[in-house]
């Protein structure tokens, strides 16, 4: 998540466009520093940039520094860049190994969401089992890629769904049926979040039980 947020946030600034804001986890303000803000739980993190989508600006503003007014490659290669950035790092520790678990990790959380008691019990100690067995690294590259390929996923508020919106406007700063395929795009991935909160919490119940 530091990776992520922090090339997301750096390669904003290197495009010119204004950040907003930059947080660390969610949930609660631990620390607040300018633009940084650390939160409670270390789960996910945020960049807000300007965007004349989601605030009210002045008249004269040109919005030249607007994330929604930069060009298409712009607007699409944002989101992805945490992405790479960290996708590259796992498989630079794990090699192949990494690339086949990122390749199957898409088919695993889906199947794993739609069986939170079956295929992703299954998984979860598969993954278990990798880490009890491997280092630090290895360990930090698997969960990487995993997490990765769930970001590239084409649902709102993930990083594929927002590279996926970006093309579909062409580049416009923005598209009179955004907002709706945006809320739609948003059910199915928030879908998957729960379903895999679901298996974890009784993988944990199940292992304490044990």
């Amino acid at each position: 998540m530091l990776i992520h947020i922090s090339v997301m946030a750096a390669s904003a600034r290197l495009f010119g466009i204004t950040v907003r804001s930059v947080s660390y986890g969610v949930g609660p303000t631990l620390l607040a520093l300018g633009q940084v803000k650390i939160r409670l739980l270390p789960l996910a993190g945020s960049v807000v940039l300007k965007d004349t989508r989601e605030e009210e600006l002045y008249d004269d503003d040109p919005c030249l520094d607007a994330y929604n007014f930069q060009p298409l490659w712009k607007q699409w290669l944002l989101p992805l860049g945490g992405v790479a950035v960290l996708l590259a790092l796992a498989l630079g520790i794990l090699g192949m190994q990494g690339w086949d678990s990122f390749m199957t990790a898409f088919t695993q959380i889906v199947e794993g969401a739609l069986a939170p008691m079956g295929t992703a019990q299954e998984l979860l100690g598969k993954g278990e089992t990798f880490a009890r067995t491997h280092s630090f690294a290895e360990v930090f590259a698997l969960f990487a890629v995993k997490l990765c390929a769930f970001n590239l996923l084409p649902f709102a508020g993930l990083n594929g769904g927002q590279a996926l919106l970006a093309l579909l406007r062409g580049g416009k700063p923005s598209a009179a049926w955004e907002e709706s395929v945006t809320k739609w795009l948003l059910l199915p991935g928030l879908a998957i979040v729960l379903a895999w909160l679901a298996a974890f919490g009784w993988y944990g119940w199940r292992a304490a039980g044990a």
